[in-house]
Order: C-alpha cells, then sequence, then structure tokens
C-alpha cells in the first residue's frame, strides 16, 4: 500500500512539473511574439520575419494610392500563406527551454477589404477592414509534448490617409487572441489601439525604401498572469527596402520595439527588441509567390525580476496565394 501510495505521489509530482512547464513555456511564448500593424494593402499580418511593403500608384489628386485598390466602391482581398522553417528558440527565453529548438509549420488564411476611396484636396481616405487566422504546429518531439500548438486569430480596422507628399497617416483598433490546439482554451488576447505613420521613397528604378512608425497601447488578458499584468504601451519603428533584381524582390528590414508596462509583477518593466530580417520573393504567377526568408531577434529587457532576455533565429520557405477583387 505504501509503495502504491509513492509511486502515485512521484506520477503526481511529475504531472504537476510537466504541467507547470508547459504553462511557462507557454507563457514565455506568448509574451515574446512581436505582434505588429496588418499591412492594409495585401491584408497580411507582418510578422518580424517579414518585410512587406505597397505598391504606389498615383490618384488624380496626386496622393499615393494602393495599386490594389478600385478608383471608387469596395476593393476586397482574400488569401493564403504557408511556411515551413525552422526557429532557433522557440518559447523566447534565456533558460534551459532555450535548447529546444524545432520546426514550425503555419498556416494563415486572410481577408479584408477598402471600404471606397475619398479623394480629399491633398490626400486620399481609406478605411479598412481586415482579419485572419493561423495555424501554428511545432515540429520537433520535445516542444510537441508540451502540447504547445496554437491558433491565431486577428482582426483590425484601420482608417488610412496618404497624402500627395508620399506621407501616410493611419488610426485604428486591432484584436489578437491565442487559443492552445490540444486543450482548446483561450490563452492569450489583447485589444490594440493605435496610430501610426509612413513613408516610402524612391531610390533608383528598382529599389524602395519604407519608413514606418506607430505607438498604441496593448490591453491585454492571459490565463497565465494576473489581469492587466500584460499591459503596456509600445513605440514601434521600423526601416526596410524593396529591391527588384531580376524576377527576384529583395526585402531587408530592421525594426526597433519599445515597451512599457506598469502593472503587477510587470510593473516598471521595460523591453526593447531588435529585429533584422530579409525576404526574397520569387513570384510564380500573378497571385501567386514563393519565397525565402530569415530573421534575427534580440530583446533586453530592465526592471523585471525573471529575465525576459533571450535572442532568436529563423529561417525558412513560404507560398502566397493573394487575390484581390
Amino acid at each position: 500500500m505504501k509503495k502504491t501510495s509513492l509511486l502515485l505521489a512521484l506520477l503526481s509530482s511529475s504531472l504537476v512539473s510537466n504541467a507547470q512547464t508547459a504553462a511557462e513555456a507557454s507563457q514565455s511564448r506568448i509574451q515574446g511574439t512581436q505582434r505588429e500593424q496588418p499591412a492594409p494593402v495585401t491584408g497580411k499580418n507582418i510578422t518580424a520575419q517579414e518585410a512587406e511593403g505597397t505598391n504606389p500608384a498615383e490618384s488624380d489628386t496626386g496622393a499615393q494610392r494602393p495599386i490594389s485598390l478600385k478608383k471608387s466602391g469596395i476593393s476586397s482581398f482574400f488569401g493564403y500563406d504557408t511556411k515551413l522553417f525552422y526557429r532557433d528558440n522557440p518559447l523566447s527565453v534565456d533558460s534551459a527551454l532555450s535548447e529546444m529548438k524545432t520546426g514550425m509549420w503555419t498556416n494563415t488564411f486572410f481577408g479584408g477589404a477598402g471600404l471606397g476611396v475619398f479623394d480629399m484636396d491633398d490626400a486620399v481616405i481609406t478605411p479598412y477592414i481586415g482579419g485572419s487566422y493561423s495555424i501554428n504546429d511545432y515540429l520537433e518531439t520535445a516542444v510537441q509534448e508540451l502540447e504547445l500548438n496554437y491558433n491565431s486569430t486577428n482582426a483590425y480596422a484601420l482608417l488610412l490617409a496618404q497624402f500627395s507628399s508620399g506621407w501616410s497617416g493611419r488610426i485604428g483598433v486591432s484584436y489578437a487572441m491565442d487559443k492552445n490546439t490540444e486543450s482548446d482554451t483561450e490563452e492569450y488576447s489583447e485589444f490594440f489601439p493605435n496610430i501610426g505613420i509612413m513613408k516610402s521613397h524612391t531610390l533608383s528604378s528598382e529599389t524602395v525604401s519604407i519608413f514606418d512608425a506607430y505607438v498604441g497601447k496593448h490591453a491585454s488578458t492571459s490565463n497565465q498572469n494576473p489581469e492587466d499584468s500584460l499591459d503596456n504601451f509600445e513605440v514601434t519603428a521600423s526601416y526596410g527596402l524593396i529591391h527588384r533584381q531580376g524576377a527576384f524582390i529583395i526585402k531587408p528590414k530592421y525594426l526597433l520595439s519599445y515597451k512599457s508596462y506598469d502593472n503587477g509583477e510587470n510593473s516598471n518593466r521595460e523591453d526593447l527588441t531588435h529585429n533584422l530580417s530579409v525576404k526574397v520573393e520569387y513570384p510564380l504567377a500573378d497571385s501567386l509567390s514563393l519565397s525565402l526568408f530569415s530573421g534575427y531577434t534580440i530583446r533586453e529587457t530592465s526592471g523585471y525580476e525573471l529575465g525576459g532576455d533571450y535572442e532568436n533565429f529563423d529561417g525558412g520557405l513560404g507560398l502566397t496565394l493573394n487575390s484581390r477583387f
């Protein structure tokens, strides 16, 4: 009887330990995810591994308008994106868990619409709505055993103003939610009201530069943290190039993000994240492209007793189908 009790106690302790490790791993992954602004023209969510740009065309007023929009009425878009890639530090930690390197397979369905094009004296105004649904699977057995696979839902609404000077401004709100695939439980959700600016500049007939910046407030909820402890104020800026080399499109990009937390165990916490990425696209058809991409991320955290620093490298292949109508 005593032997049976001991075995049950050891088994219970092991299950609790594994559950705690999985919870910590899930929370680290959530805090390490860089949730950037959606790209209005393509509807895709820009990640730290992808530098997306826009192809401007001139409107009747001389202001820049996304070439994918109609002259009037609603312009819709939808697409599918699949990626198979290697992730060096999938849980975004500076601990033994950082050794759990893995492959990942993500599948994203996205869509949205520009709700009309409104020409002003020196600007073009376009309201946008859109959203996406992503399936994120870890391929390494050790990571799979932690049951960390998750699905992400994203939605946004924004008002975009593009000016004849080449600058554009936007104001909007986005919603993001992660749900664990195995338990079918919501792990994280947030609302993110924000404002941003963007400026494109033609460097040559083959190269365009894109500067983008935004500020906003993340109102977050997590099943692993007390209410409001993940709320933060974010300022992000990026600079990228879109260069055509024959049939290839090369997109290097640098991004800098600053986050400031005020609540709970994250009170006085500050995160500074650097990301350098490059993406090479090869169009297979008008609406289908193959890509190679890689990204290197460093996060430095201060004012947080549990650490928070980490480094991560991503690299892999992607295939994107994008249609407009």
